[in-house]
């Protein structure tokens, strides 16, 4: 179990999928059964082997039950011995009847045959025995590698003739490669052939069935009987499972030894029909005596076991605080429980999603929902064609359209995906989707939902928000994205205009001081009325921090933002005179200029707006502009005000809130010096991005408009000093402005408007 709020670690959770080895590890309760066939086998004492399968489908336990079996065999009283053959994991797989008659070789030489010299008697009998039985195989095969490798060898020389067009060094060549090849290819069948011949020796002196009797006679004394185990039979070839079941044939006779066959019935029985083209079940109904079923599976502990691995995984507040219990159960029964039938479903999902729950803490904190990274790990482990998909459908499955055109194309692709899964699960995975991407669901027949959930579902870190939907496939967190773990102190903070501040000035310094915004947009719910005057506060400190950068098309300008901010939070506070003195209060202890002026500007414009609610009333706003006005002049007068990227935008609200002489005499003093005259230009110069037919990115193209300087300052005086810039003292940036000011007079000399195709550069 996990410590609360600890990180789990990969390692602890991955599984080798292999089955349990003892009965004090089975969840399933099995146990009993294992004993039972423990005792069955314990019990027999027939003069006959024999023969029983344990049949079941992979991955429901056949190995586990076996295991546990084999175990309660070792601990009898007295000890039966187990010979565990898997022919499947050997590495020589031609090798298998050498390697079987190996094994029980093994197993009667520490059987319990009597004394030493019946005991050497006995292997001996077993030995020839063996020889007898694997002789003409090995023989036959070694003559077949022989006998190709001969075929191939002619071949090479009848090539070699051709190519060498040599009769005489064609048939020298032809006789060295045989002589090599007899040197290399004729060992094996010559220690088969000697392994037959030794064979034949004792059977000059006994026969076949003499040889079998004797040892049958020996194997009577054993007190225990010897239990050869072969597991995974369902994995061999064909030829090889027929092999093994003729070598069980061959020995199925012998007193006090038992075969436990563990395989797959339908498996096995479609090999043999394919080798002898007989019936494979009646071919095993002659070889098996008792047959068992591995006991099915009780659906509810398989189940039980995956919640408890998930609760473990789940412990923590960084994961638990966006775990639904609800919705949990709603996308785990309408979808997600098709998907675990057995314990190894179960082992096999938990290794792996304990890994991908790793990569998704960061700093102590979770990027994502536990309930939607579950399902998209069932279904990128049992459906893969379908999670492949869905990385290539993020339009699709976040979308909130709702026209009928986009409706049927949605439902189209929606169809491709679910078809592109099992065909037994489709329901499923269709129910799963819809859970996951609720706007899918009006495509399935369901409800829409309005783009103003899709706050609601960034908040839940739910895979369905077009902001976090790559993050899932990813499996990390982009480094253009904010981390939980920072975006949770920057909410903390909201209380705290000094730690707000350090933790905005810090994202600002990387170049997430938007995305911060966005993300106090997003959560502007929880904050409490009593935070409201500190949050404004650290807004206004680092909101002049933000790089200046012009809106394109429709995008909305950074002040207009954040004054939507500012306006949601000021409406947490009830009374419209309280609002006032925490947004003038805000203004007044600030460090910031530019942002909390403009912001001022926004919310007093709104104020007046006929046909609506004031925001704030009519001496409320002018007690917020008089805040405004005060920052303002003290800016003049130290120097930061012509230091700001948009002073010009300053100029003009202290132009409008009646204070025009003060405001045009500042532009006048800046025009005073070459740096002050660039700084204005700078800050009244406006860009416009245009594309041409063709063109794969956009030309930014910049202009001037007289309006923007008139209220300010005249263009005639200003021309003056424009002219009488030194030519070495400009950049680029200030050519451009020199240039593009040059053109603004010139639209006005000759009666051009200062918008439309004569106003760019």
């Amino acid at each position: 179990m996990e410590r609360e709020g600890e990180e789990p670690s990969p390692s602890q959770w991955l599984s080798a999928d292999r089955p349990i080895r003892s009965r004090s590890e089975d969840e399933l309760g099995r146990r009993g059964f294992s004993e039972a066939l423990a005792d069955a086998i314990r019990g027999w004492s027939g003069q006959e082997s024999l023969v029983i399968a344990l049949y079941g489908p992979w991955g429901n336990g056949k190995s586990s039950v076996k295991n546990m079996a084999v175990e309660a065999l070792d601990q009898s009283s007295p000890r039966i011995r187990c010979v565990e053959f898997n022919p499947w994991q050997m590495a020589i797989r031609p090798s298998l009847s050498e390697a079987f008659f190996d094994e029980l070789g093994i197993a009667l030489g520490k059987g319990d045959l009597g004394s030493e010299k019946q005991r050497k008697r006995t292997l001996n009998t077993f030995k020839r025995w063996a020889l007898r039985l694997r002789g003409p195989h090995d023989l036959a095969k070694a003559t077949r590698n022989v006998v190709g490798a001969l075929l191939i060898l002619v071949g090479l020389a009848a090539f070699g003739s051709a190519w060498l067009h040599s009769k005489t060094f064609a048939f020298t060549f032809g006789i060295l490669a045989l002589v090599i090849a007899l040197l290399a290819f004729t060992t094996g069948l010559v220690e088969a052939t000697i392994k037959l011949l030794a064979a034949g020796i004792d059977v000059g002196q006994k026969s076949i069935n003499e040889i079998k009797e004797k040892l049958a006679q020996d194997l009577k004394r054993l007190k225990t009987p010897i239990v050869v185990v072969l597991d995974d039979l369902d994995r061999l070839t064909p030829q090889e499972t027929l092999e093994v079941f003729q070598l069980i044939k061959s020995n199925a006779d012998f007193p006090n030894t038992v075969y436990l066959t563990i395989c797959e019935r339908s498996i096995v029985e479609s090999n043999i029909s394919s080798v002898l083209k007989v019936s494979g079940s009646e071919y095993l109904e002659k070889i098996v005596q008792v047959a068992f079923d591995v006991p099915l599976i009780d659906i509810e502990r398989v189940r039980r076991i995956l919640f408890d691995r998930l609760n473990q995984l789940l412990v923590g507040e960084a994961v638990s605080k966006h775990f639904n219990t609800t919705r949990w159960a709603n996308i785990f029964w309408s979808g997600v429980h098709a998907y675990f039938s057995t314990l190894r479903d179960v082992n096999r999902f938990v290794s792996t999603l304990a890994f991908q729950f790793s990569s998704f803490f960061v700093d102590g904190a979770f990027e994502v929902n536990p309930i939607d990274l579950i399902a998209l790990e069932v279904l990128r482990l049992n459906e893969p064609v379908v999670y492949r998909a869905l990385q290539s459908s993020k339009e699709v499955l976040t979308s909130h359209k709702s026209n009928g055109r986009d409706t049927e194309e949605a439902k189209q692709s929606l169809n491709s995906i679910v078809e592109a899964g099992s065909n037994n699960h489709q329901n499923e995975i269709t129910e799963i989707l819809k859970h996951l991407f609720p706007a899918t669901e009006r495509a399935f027949g369901g409800p829409s939902y309005s783009a103003e959930f899709g706050a609601r579902w960034y908040r839940e870190l739910r895979v369905c928000s077009p902001k976090l939907f790559d993050r899932y496939f990813r499996l990390a967190v982009n480094a253009e994205e904010l981390p939980q773990a920072t975006v949770q102190k920057l909410l903390a903070a909201r209380g705290d205009r000094s730690e707000l501040t350090s933790i905005l000035g810090s994202l600002a310094t990387r170049g997430l001081l938007v995305l911060a915004l966005e993300e106090l947009a997003i959560c502007e719910d929880e904050l409490g009325a009593e935070q409201v005057e500190a949050y404004l506060a650290g807004i206004f400190d680092t909101g002049d921090k933000i790089p200046e950068t012009r809106p394109a098309g429709f995008e909305i300008p950074i002040q207009w933002r954040i004054g939507f901010l500012v306006q949601h939070a000021l409406e947490k506070i009830e009374k419209a005179d309280a609002r006032a003195a925490a947004l003038v209060n805000a203004i007044d202890v600030t460090s910031g200029l530019t942002m909390a002026i403009e912001v001022a500007d926004i919310l007093t414009a709104k104020s007046a707006e006929e046909g609506s609610e004031p925001f704030l009333s009519g001496a409320d706003a002018s007690d917020v502009q008089a805040a405004a006005l005060r920052k303002m002049e003290a800016a003049a007068s130290s120097g930061a005000l012509a230091r700001s990227p948009r002073v010009a935008s300053l100029l003009h609200i202290w132009h409008r809130w009646g204070e025009p002489g003060k405001a045009a005499a500042f532009a006048e003093g800046m025009s005073n010096t070459p740096e002050g005259i660039l700084a204005l230009l700078k800050s009244l110069e406006l860009r416009s991005t245009v594309r041409q037919v063709g063109d794969r990115a956009a030309t930014e193209r910049y202009y001037f408009q007289r309006t923007d300087f008139e209220p300010l300052i005249s263009l005639d005086k200003l021309n003056e000093k424009v002219n009488a810039l030194p030519a070495e003292t400009l950049d680029e940036q200030g050519n451009r402005l020199v240039r593009n000011f040059h053109k603004m007079l010139e639209r006005r000399d000759a009666g051009q408007p200062d918008s439309g195709p004569f106003a760019f550069d």
